[in-house]
């Protein structure tokens, strides 16, 4: 299920907000980024356990699939790009 489908429209929001770096996420919405990280966690992406490092590869991959998901709405290869 991409993105757009998973979340409404008010989360979606927020989730741009912060792929643009204007909030934290984790900071304004933190059920918010708990259930963005559950979402990636089970579309494959694997996070470092680094705090710091594990939101930059969120907001990557939510800058990159808000991008995509608009245009041809399907996930992003970002899952792919964070296992490197």
């Amino acid at each position: 299920m991409a993105l757009t489908e998973k979340f409404k429209n008010r989360d979606l929001d927020i989730l741009r907000n912060a792929a643009k770096g204007e909030i934290f996420l984790d900071v304004k919405s933190p059920k918010l980024f708990k259930k963005v990280r559950k979402y990636y966690e089970s579309n494959g992406v694997i996070f470092s356990g680094d705090p710091l490092d594990d939101y930059e590869i969120m907001m990557d991959c939510l800058y990159s699939d808000l991008q995509i998901s608009v245009s041809d709405n399907f996930l992003s290869s970002c899952k792919l790009s964070s296992s490197n």
